[in-house]
């Protein structure tokens, strides 16, 4: 269990702080994105906001790509796992819950600022730069959508596996989430729908 999803009334007082300054640093990097972009964010600007020294930041992160993992883990993939974990805790119909998870994907682009669609690009530039850190981001996602597809699995059709299956719907959805990067016109949410008729149509039962 990392620092951050331990409750702050079990923390030390010395711990709170340290948490606290950790999620201040996280706090104030996203609003910095928003206005300059990750290109513009720099440690120093990062850590005039804060109010803190430089060696202050280095205690918490060696780089500003350190961070930027973090925020990207945070903000985009554990967002997801919280995703499936609802779903699977709903008690709805398979089709329900694939219905209801794509509904979250086409809201969150059509409501995302540019803080997500930067925090995309740079968690996939980070996957094409560091292929270890780039496998370590694909196996998170994959073993959330695993996770539904195995509690599903009596709906799958007979010949496919649950690995099979998620594999498959994450590079989909991986496909158009970075269309929708790259091209602001792109209709993320016809794809979504065309996505989830295409999974019902060949991987139900």
């Amino acid at each position: 269990m990392g620092e951050s999803s331990v409750p702050a009334s079990q923390l030390g007082r010395r711990e709170r702080k340290k948490k606290a300054v950790r999620e201040t640093i996280r706090k104030e990097t996203l609003r910095l994105i928003g206005r300059h972009g990750v290109d513009g964010l720099t440690i120093d600007a990062i850590c005039d906001c804060v109010d803190i020294a430089k060696k202050t930041f280095y205690n918490y992160y060696a780089t500003k790509h350190d961070l930027m993992v973090e925020l990207c883990q945070e903000e985009l993939l554990q967002r997801t796992d919280q995703l499936i974990d609802d779903v699977l805790a709903s008690g709805k119909s398979f089709e329900q819950q694939l219905g209801h998870i794509i509904e979250v994907f086409i809201n969150r682009e059509q409501l995302a600022g540019g803080i997500e669609r930067e925090l995309i690009a740079y968690s996939v530039g980070a996957m094409s730069a560091n292929i270890s850190q780039g496998a370590g981001q694909l196996a998170f996602i994959n073993s959330s959508f695993l996770r539904l597809y195995e509690h599903n699995r009596q709906a799958l059709k007979p010949e496919l596996s649950p690995a099979f299956c998620a594999e498959m719907t994450v590079g989909m959805f991986n496909a158009i989430t970075l269309n929708w990067v790259h091209d602001e016109n792109y209709d993320s949410e016809t794809r979504y729908r065309q996505l989830l008729a295409f999974i019902k149509s060949s991987m139900l039962a």
